[in-house]
């Protein structure tokens, strides 16, 4: 019995810590930015494709498959909805999505198209949830047996 709590113990301290098992895949935290986006901040097309993009993004496991549901969010944002010198990135950040390999390269072009969103596409939840989410998309690239 003393064994079994030990053992719960250091689990319960392990999660706590944010290792591995603790963090979120890329697909369930590209899910969640994407769930605190403003209506208002996407094409009414995103109403209908939006049930399908969910369950998709949330199984997904690899890289590619990330990166190629970014794609299609990014596709559905407004261009009001984005800083204006996201017109001048995103076609280098298109080529970037679909030339992805690892875990760490999907973090990275998902962090960078969340910091072009702008604070008026997002509810203000995602104001006070965003350093924790940040955090934990940062940590998924570096704990990826396939980061750079």
């Amino acid at each position: 019995m003393k064994i079994l709590r030990m053992s719960l113990i250091a689990l319960g301290f392990a999660l706590a810590q944010g290792t591995p098992a603790a963090a979120a895949s890329l697909g369930k935290q590209l899910a969640e930015l994407e769930a605190h986006i403003n209506w208002s901040a996407v094409d009414n097309a995103w109403k209908t494709l939006r049930p399908g993009w969910v369950s998709t993004t949330n199984a997904c496991e690899e890289p590619a498959c990330v990166a190629k549901q970014l794609l299609v969010l990014e596709a559905n944002v407004k261009w009001k909805a984005v800083d204006s010198a996201w017109r001048t990135r995103r076609s280098g950040w298109i080529n970037d999505c679909k030339a992805v390999t690892t875990q760490g390269d999907a973090a990275r072009l998902l962090l960078e198209f969340e910091a072009n969103v702008r604070w008026r596409a997002v509810d203000g939840e995602w104001k006070r949830l965003r350093d924790e989410w940040m955090a934990q998309v940062k940590q998924s690239a570096e704990t990826s047996p396939n980061k750079l």
